[in-house]
């Protein structure tokens, strides 16, 4: 079985890579120049503790079988060995070979367990490794600015970025222009095994544009090289499997690798201009473009032309979109069918779109995505009953948070203060049905706001009051979203006498416009009752949620 795995992974890719066309780069001879001495691309030993203790206190181990947390547990001792060790890799630009051995399980992502197709590769390797390659981002970060790195566009592994802010950037261009009377057409890609295409010589080419010291093109290019992977099922092995090409999953550096192999998307389909929009979150991509309802016709030629120049530049990079997935919207009213051309498909608009798991209605409502999380919910309830029986209380109480709560709060900056009352009390309904579980309140005795109060759960009005708060400060003080900050810079003021405070302006003229956030922060800071500007993340959180009520009805 485990050889059978390996079969359809290694085979997939070389199929996927055989019928791809990438661009015919020769790579230069980066061995040639051996003065790489004084580059200062060294580790010192303050790098390598630092990089071990961010790591994750995990038991997962690769080929060499050595887990994380024995690494953690053995700093002390390690880092001088570490430090020496991994300055030895730089200086010969070799990286070991036995920890480019990633060990794969499957994991079953849909459909049928019985079809091997229905199955995910999940890789681990080894933790050495991922100590190594911490080190070598935070060298990155000295020598290329981390924009320049990921693309402004880009919001997958940066760090505090996350899916809930860039569907709120996304429904802030969506619902600007929807409130100066546009009409936004949106489309998303997918790619097909993306992090398993990357050419390393492609990849050599762009490290070069960015000026970095040769010794950690090196390294990098032969981090890359020469790798290969193993199954393994419940302690079952099969044989190895070899293969050139792609950045592992399951590393640390294969994120940030992936994403300056894919920084020049914005360049090349010219979203600088305002009525042009593009955010990507890893492999996903969405592109919009916003225009008037007498030019509807000229804005979809122009939009399948993006698209054209998109997959053109996806075969320059040997990566493969799977366009069954390619999914089109219009946003504004009046609400039409429209169609384009992609590629050899003519697909149609729909009246929903989902990005990265929140479904956005083309009239900017949220009843469709509220629907889907009561439906998921209300579906384990009943484990959740099963599970009162079994399950001591503190258990019971984190199973709700991590398996109920969390769907609730997910993107619920974005489309919690824009639902209607109705879906409102939906959420809150569950919420309490969940609470009377847990509290063996069947006969329906506890009053609300106590049952709030024995849990220390929040209603969601709560939530989305914390939430909203919490968001905003992230975005004004870390600059998360260069687009979003510079929005709200334009619309914020200050008042005498109120230190470390800042206000907003709310320049909309419509509902859509007054659903973005941006146009929301007025209210939302208004909810603050204390100066925030100078506060961490963590104490921002921590006195919001001292000053909230549990409940808000």
């Amino acid at each position: 079985m485990a050889n059978l795995f390996a079969d359809f992974f290694h085979n997939k890719v070389e199929t996927l890579s055989n019928n791809s066309n990438p661009e015919n780069y020769v790579m230069p001879n980066i061995w040639a120049d051996e003065t790489w001495e004084d580059e200062g691309i060294y580790f010192s030993l303050n790098d390598v503790n630092q990089a071990i203790d961010s790591s994750k206190y995990k038991k997962s181990q690769g080929y060499d079988q050595i887990p994380g947390l024995v690494i953690k547990d053995l700093k002390e001792v390690l880092c001088p060995a570490l430090t020496w060790l991994f300055n030895m890799i730089m200086r010969s630009g070799k990286f070991p070979h036995a920890w480019k051995v990633s060990r794969i399980t499957p994991i079953h992502k849909k459909g049928s367990k019985d079809q091997v197709t229905n199955f995910r590769p999940i890789s681990n390797i080894s933790s050495l490794s991922k100590i190594f390659e911490k080190c070598l981002i935070h060298k990155l970060s000295t020598f290329v600015h981390f924009d320049s790195l990921m693309g402004e566009h880009q919001f997958a592994y940066r760090p505090g970025s996350s899916t809930s802010l860039a569907c709120i950037t996304l429904h802030d261009f969506i619902a600007t222009n929807l409130d100066k009377g546009k009409k936004v057409a949106v489309y998303s890609s997918d790619l097909t095994a993306a992090f398993d295409l990357l050419r390393p010589s492609l990849l050599v080419g762009q490290l070069l544009d960015l000026k970095l010291p040769m010794g950690i093109v090196r390294v990098i290019y032969d981090f890359l090289i020469e790798r290969s992977f193993y199954v393994d099922i419940n302690g079952a092995c099969g044989y190895f499997k070899d293969f050139s090409l792609g950045c592992v999953q399951g590393s640390v550096l294969g994120p940030y690798l992936f994403n300056i192999y894919t920084n020049s998307l914005k360049e090349v389909i010219k979203a600088d201009d305002v009525n042009t929009f593009t955010m990507s979150y890893a492999d996903d991509a969405y592109v919009a473009l916003a225009f008037n309802h007498s030019l509807t016709q000229k804005a979809l030629s122009f939009l399948e032309g993006t698209f054209k120049l998109h997959c053109e530049w996806l075969e320059r990079l040997g990566m493969v979109c799977n366009r069954e997935k390619t999914n089109f919207a219009v946003f504004g009213r009046p609400s039409q069918d429209h169609s384009i051309i992609l590629g050899d498909n003519i697909i149609k608009s729909k009246n929903s779109l989902k990005v990265l798991g929140i479904e956005f209605e083309n009239n900017l409502k949220w009843g469709k995505h509220v629907t889907n999380v009561l439906n998921k919910l209300k579906s384990k309830t009943y484990s959740l009953r099963l599970l009162n029986k079994i399950l001591p209380r503190p258990l019971h109480l984190q199973v709700i948070h991590s398996h109920f709560f969390s769907h609730i709060t997910y993107g619920i900056s974005l489309w919690g203060a824009n639902i209607r009352s109705y879906e409102s009390k939906q959420i809150d309904t569950l919420i309490n049905k969940l609470l009377r579980l847990h509290c063996f309140d069947f006969h329906r005795r506890i009053p609300n706001t106590e049952l709030h109060r024995l849990t220390g759960c929040r209603s969601f009005k709560s939530l989305r009051t914390i939430f909203d708060a919490c968001t905003l400060h992230q975005i004004c003080t870390e600059a998360l979203s260069t687009p979003l900050t510079l929005r709200l810079m334009e619309q914020s003021y200050t008042r005498e006498r109120v230190a470390n405070r800042v206000f907003f302006f709310d320049f909309s003229s419509k509902q859509t416009g007054k659903s973005s956030f941006v146009n929301r922060a007025k209210s939302i800071s208004e909810t603050i009752p204390f100066d925030w500007m100078i506060c961490t993340r963590h104490l921002f959180k921590f006195k919001m949620k001292a000053t909230v009520p549990l409940s808000i009805g």
